[in-house]
Order: structure tokens, then C-alpha cells, then sequence
């Protein structure tokens, strides 16, 4: 039996460590990719790109009284992208960005809808009997807090909505993740 050459079994050694490594390589980078690639694109920071609602056409909105407007907000947390329904308070006094107030439905002492009472003017919180005035400000009751107002553009002819969600049973308004 002939020996083989050192040489030869250098070169051996060294294109099958190639190829596993190109093997390896291969394996890894969709693992990679899949793990790294939503991270990259990351949650909405401060200062940085937001995501808005639109809430329709300005137009659809009566002039001088609150309307509760459905939105649908997108939220994406790494890979799972969904869509929730919410729904937001809009008041319409013109057509100037000054015009308009927007305020979140959710109660402030347990997270209960806050509904509008036309006939006495005030929200209301059917849950514990919490009281806001027209403007969202606090009357009587256990909220702790004033109505949550929410940002917001004007776009074109239509209102879009910035939804944030806030602690609820505290004074402060502190905005919170979910």
C-alpha cells in the first residue's frame, strides 16, 4: 500500500474545513437573519417615527360636539404585527389644527369607557361615577386625573391620531408600553 503524501492530505484537510465552514455558513445565516432582522427595525423611539390612525375625514366630523371615532392601530412588537380596534373622542370647532381636541375614551381610575352625556355637557364613567367636564378635565369622582389627551395631525382632509395608552389610577400621566 502506497503512502499518501503530507501534501496531499493538507490539501484534503483543508477543502473539507472549507466546505464545512461554507456548509455551517449557510446554515446559520437565515437563523441570523430571522433573529436580527425585526430587531432592526425596532419599536417606535422617542423623537423617532411614529406610527398614526387615521380617524377620516375631517369633514365627517360635526362642528361642536364630541364624537367618539373608531381607529385601527398597527402595533408590531419584533415578529408579530396586529391590529387593534380603538376608539378615540374628537371634538371639531373648525378646520385649524387649533380647532380640534382629542381625548382617549379610557377612564382614568380603572380603565373603564368614559362615555359623553349631551344633555348635562360632562363625560361620565359609568364603572365608579367619575365626572370630566367638556373640556376632559376632572369634576368629581375617584379618577385621579384629568381626561387623557392624545396628539394628533391634520393631513390633507384628514385627522390622524397618535394612540398612546397611560397608566391608569394615577395622578401623573405616565405613558406606558404595551
Amino acid at each position: 500500500m502506497k503512502q499518501v503524501s503530507s501534501d496531499r492530505r493538507r490539501v484534503l484537510s483543508f477543502l473539507t474545513m472549507g466546505l464545512l465552514t461554507a456548509i455551517g455558513v449557510l446554515l446559520v445565516t437565515p437563523v441570523v437573519a430571522f433573529v436580527v432582522g425585526p430587531l432592526r427595525k425596532g419599536r417606535s423611539i422617542p423623537g423617532g417615527p411614529v406610527d398614526l390612525s387615521d380617524a377620516g375625514p375631517i369633514s365627517t366630523l360635526p362642528v361642536g360636539q364630541w364624537t367618539l371615532v373608531p381607529i385601527e392601530i398597527v402595533r408590531q412588537d419584533g415578529w408579530a404585527k396586529s391590529t387593534e380596534a380603538r376608539s378615540v373622542w374628537v371634538l371639531r370647532n373648525g378646520t385649524a389644527q387649533q380647532d380640534f381636541k382629542v381625548l382617549s375614551p379610557i377612564c382614568t381610575h380603572l380603565g373603564c369607557p368614559v362615555a359623553w352625556q349631551a344633555s348635562v355637557s360632562h363625560f361620565r364613567c359609568p364603572c365608579h361615577g367619575g365626572t370630566f367636564s367638556a373640556d376632559g378635565t376632572h369634576i368629581s369622582g375617584p379618577p385621579p386625573r384629568n381626561m387623557d389627551s392624545l396628539d394628533f395631525e391634520l393631513r390633507g382632509d384628514h385627522l390622524w391620531v397618535l394612540w398612546q395608552d397611560f397608566q391608569i389610577g394615577t395622578p401623573e400621566r405616565i405613558a406606558v408600553q404595551v
